[in-house]
């Protein structure tokens, strides 16, 4: 449970972090109707789907050949924007992590009401 606490407390302010970043850096170069569609731009823009967007551009980041199809090269050299990709990590493994945990809890969930 605490773990959980902590995750959400620093995933939260790191992924707005990332958003502000993001916003200035990679949306005037690749949020446009070149990689988009015109749907996807009006959707993208409102309030919890930004951060949808924000996850999307860490994953290009993190993992670039997930987003060949979408972007034809890397969005973020690694050498120029050494923060912005340290966060990208960061904020990655946390994910991950996460992910973990709450696969873990449910299955010991699952094991302990099934025992009793």
């Amino acid at each position: 449970m605490a773990i959980s606490v902590i995750g959400i407390i620093v995933f939260i302010p790191l992924l707005l972090i990332q958003y502000f970043m993001h916003k200035k850096t990679l949306d005037p170069i690749y949020f446009n109707g070149k990689h988009y569609s015109d749907y996807e731009l009006s959707v993208f823009t409102t309030f919890p789907l930004l951060l949808i967007k924000t996850l999307g551009y860490i994953k290009a980041i993190v993992f670039p050949n997930t987003m060949r199809r979408k972007f034809k090269n890397n969005i973020l050299n690694r050498k120029e924007n050494p923060i912005t990709y340290l966060l990208a990590w960061l904020t990655m493994i946390i994910l991950i992590c996460g992910g973990i945990i709450i696969i873990n809890t449910g299955i010991s969930a699952v094991f302990h009401y099934s025992i009793n």
